[in-house]
């Protein structure tokens, strides 16, 4: 798909690595590692967000039960929190590991969905794709909870600019390619063409150094209460109590931002009659459009508003956009867009606020909040599934209203809790 460093998209892809990472490098020349970083969290959102795309396409082609689709939608989400769990693990091994780990499951799931002749097999090939993704989660984000010490919402707004990037493509561009009027290509066909774009991050991997515990951070910064080997175990984690209050709250959060990808092209389809390979794949790359573009600029606005009173205005503001969408029906599709702008506020935002927290332990807790936040996400999608299956088709996408209003109450209590425990501006 991208062969060239010729080609447009990956020149305007290293023009955007490289000015973010001059605005926050001291030194013109930027290490390589930052450059993985930024580009594997392009990789990530444009493979995980085919999705929109390729989900209707497999559940139409073997005409599986709404019930069956949820079955597998909420399996990729546990592997993908199994191997989060894994992968926290292995941190003690060097986050480079980790990383090699993650780009030989995508390679590998790219070329066996390929050859997948049945539902279940294809599911097994997702499966391995999504194992690479959790990998991946815990790559990134603990060599950012190193690098980030300041200004954390801004620069984890940025980093997860370039998952929003990918997201935005990602969509569109399978769209495009399955679409009978354009290329024609099956899913299978989609997934394999995305193998030379992860060879384009895989491959400066190999030539990264991972930071060790604490080397970026400032001196005395949590020195009284997070020493680097303190925390340096991810069972040791699970059993901290803030720990369990930051996964919760983060997987309502991602269950919130999955479900527009996951349901929101079935809810269109199934419920208004329209296609998914164009109405339903505009809904989602327009989604990802917005996501995008509030992960550039909401990071300069979070810093000045101050984390919890973005978290919290946010919520609120998603809360009104679900029931403004539902309630306008088949026009809701023009509206419900619009949530991608507030809910890519919330990860980058919630885990600044980790970072804040944690201090030199942060690697490892944001291990383990990652992965109770996925195993939360994978209940919900799979409550999706059911309301789909049991109350009526609309009902799993519409369910978010019930998620956001838990989401609210959540932050409040949350709040409260970290402003006894720990200032947050």
């Amino acid at each position: 798909m991208l062969q060239s460093t010729k080609n447009p998209l990956v020149l305007f892809l290293m023009f955007i690595l490289y000015g973010i990472n001059y605005i926050f490098s001291k030194k013109p020349r930027v290490p390589l590692m930052i450059i993985v970083l930024y580009g594997t969290m392009f990789i990530f959102g444009f493979l995980e967000n085919i999705k929109g795309v390729s989900y209707p396409l497999i559940k139409n082609e073997f005409g599986v039960s709404y019930e069956t689709q949820g079955k597998m939608i909420s399996i990729l989400s546990t592997s993908y929190t199994i191997f989060v769990i894994g992968a926290g693990i292995m941190l003690r091994f060097g986050a480079k590991k980790v990383y090699f780990f993650g780009f030989a499951c995508t390679l590998l799931a790219a070329l066996s969905i390929y050859f997948s002749p049945g539902f279940w097999t294809a599911a097994s090939s997702l499966f391995i794709l999504f194992a690479g993704f959790g990998a991946l989660e815990i790559a990134v984000n603990s060599v950012a909870s190193e690098l980030f010490t300041k200004k954390a919402a801004l620069k984890m707004s940025l980093l997860h600019f370039m998952y929003g990037s990918g997201a935005m493509v990602g969509p569109k561009a399978a769209g495009i390619l399955a679409n009978p009027a354009g290329m024609g290509m099956s899913w299978r066909q989609i997934y394999l063409l995305t193998i030379p774009l992860v060879l384009i991050v895989f491959i400066p991997s190999i030539f990264t150094k991972s930071p060790r515990p604490g080397e970026n951070r400032e001196a005395g910064r949590n020195a009284d209460r997070d020493d680097p080997q303190e925390h340096n175990n991810f069972f040791t984690a699970l059993k901290t109590p803030s720990v369990w209050i930051f996964g919760i709250t983060l997987g309502v959060m991602i269950g919130l931002e999955m479900a527009s990808s996951n349901w929101g092209g079935l809810y269109f389809q199934d419920v208004y009659g329209m296609n998914p390979t164009t109405r339903g794949a505009n809904f989602v790359s327009t989604f990802f459009v917005l996501f995008t573009i509030s992960r550039l600029v909401s990071g300069f606005l979070i810093e000045k508003i101050g984390y919890m009173n973005s978290l919290v205005g946010s919520s609120l503001i998603i809360m009104i956009i679900f029931i403004a969408g539902f309630a306008l029906g088949p026009t809701g599709i023009y509206v419900l867009p619009l949530l991608g702008f507030f809910l890519a506020i919330l990860w980058p935002t919630i885990m600044a606020v980790a970072i804040r927290h944690f201090g030199y332990a942060a690697p490892v807790m944001t291990s383990a909040v990652i992965a109770i936040a996925g195993l939360l996400n994978a209940g919900i999608q799979l409550a999706m599934g059911y309301f789909n299956q049991w109350i009526g088709n609309g009902w799993g996408y519409r369910s978010c209203l019930l998620f956001a209003g838990i989401l609210i109450f959540l932050l409040l209590v949350f709040k409260d809790r970290m402003n006894k425990k720990v200032r947050v501006r």
